[in-house]
């Protein structure tokens, strides 16, 4: 079996996870390549674009048994904050699509997750698009993105 990623709170006392994000980065194996039910429920973000910012945003629903794989749905964002050419986003629980499966990988920083999934201007034959998706998990700021009516 692999190590644990984990990313407790310095001084704490009895080293356990407190937080979400602790407890996901705990609940995955960097060795293994794996990811625990932990993780059902947890919102991630894949973040692409040339001369603009894209945000899609999706929930993991399932964990395989192996843990090397994980069902995920789309979401809806709200939208947080607004500027002169950006936009905050935060996922909702608003859960949308046919489930996709990505692929656990990661490293030393924490778990990704790799795959196709629905996107409408992805591959014309397929309808997808091939991205790595990241863990939204109590992240202090939005995520940011252009706004719709703002890119090229």
């Amino acid at each position: 079996m692999g190590t644990q990623h984990t990313d407790t709170t310095a001084g704490s006392s009895d080293n356990q996870p407190t937080s979400r994000r602790e407890r996901l980065d705990a609940a995955f194996d960097a060795d293994a390549g794996t990811v625990t039910d932990e993780w059902e429920g947890a919102a991630i973000y894949t973040s692409w674009g040339y001369g603009q910012t894209n945000v899609n945003l999706a929930a993991i629903v399932e964990v395989s048994d192996s843990g090397k794989t994980v069902l995920a749905r789309m979401v809806r964002a709200d939208v947080e904050t607004h500027s002169n050419g950006s936009e905050g986003v935060r996922p909702t629980e608003e859960c949308y699509g046919e489930p996709f499966r990505l692929h656990v990988w990661g490293s030393s920083r924490g778990a990704s997750f790799r795959g196709s999934y629905p996107y409408i201007d992805g591959d014309p034959e397929t309808g997808t698009r091939l991205d790595s998706f990241i863990p939204v998990a109590e992240r202090d700021s939005p995520i940011h993105q252009t706004p719709t009516n703002r890119g090229h």
